[in-house]
């Protein structure tokens, strides 16, 4: 989805916010984002197409909360952690959270 697109959709008044996921890679210093779209989640691109990353949580807060959006789910993804369920099968290797913005 495009920032402008997004912005557009939290400017009007039709429905609630869009959810929004700000996913953080191990080994990565940046934030990615996808806003949750239709069921699907789709990355948040520049209007040239390039995904919109951001260093730290202050950055995300400057750009939603002008917005309406009053927080995100932070997900944790460590592609290299060996994570196994209870009954031995590979699990997720992810964790969310809530953060207020």
């Amino acid at each position: 989805m495009k920032l402008s697109q997004f912005k557009h959709w939290t400017r009007s008044e039709q429905g609630d916010m869009p959810r929004c996921i700000l996913t953080s890679y191990a080994g990565c210093a940046d934030y990615l984002m996808e806003v949750e779209y239709k069921n699907q989640l789709e990355p948040l691109k520049d209007d040239n197409g390039q995904m919109v990353t951001f260093q730290s949580i202050e950055q995300v807060r400057e750009l939603l909360k002008p917005l309406g959006i009053s927080s995100v789910t932070l997900r944790v993804t460590d592609p290299h952690d060996e994570c196994m369920s209870t009954d031995g099968q590979s699990g997720s290797c992810q964790q969310d959270m809530t953060i207020a913005l």
